[in-house]
């Protein structure tokens, strides 16, 4: 199993998303063990600027986020970026 940072860019609510990912390397690809929320990074619409960035501390928020990434159907964009990052 490989540790790895992932992160979504959620363009629709101006924020980035930094996930910690344990994930290993499967026949089919990579399979998520889990997917844990770390922080949210707030940015400017105009300027495309970092404007603030808080810590995800709470199983609630983690929950919601992960929810979030889901249904706004860019997970499978996250998993090409995770196995990009894992080692062949």
């Amino acid at each position: 199993m490989n540790s790895v940072q992932a992160h979504w860019e959620d363009e629709e609510n101006n924020r980035r998303i930094e996930f910690a990912v344990q994930a290993t390397r499967g026949q089919d690809g990579v399979e998520i063990q889990s997917l844990t929320p770390q922080r949210v990074t707030f940015v400017c619409p105009h300027t495309n600027d970092d404007l603030r960035s808080v810590g995800v501390w709470t199983e609630k928020g983690r929950e919601l986020l992960v929810d979030q990434l889901h249904n706004s159907g860019s997970f499978s964009d996250l998993e090409q970026q995770i196995e990009s990052g894992l080692a062949v």
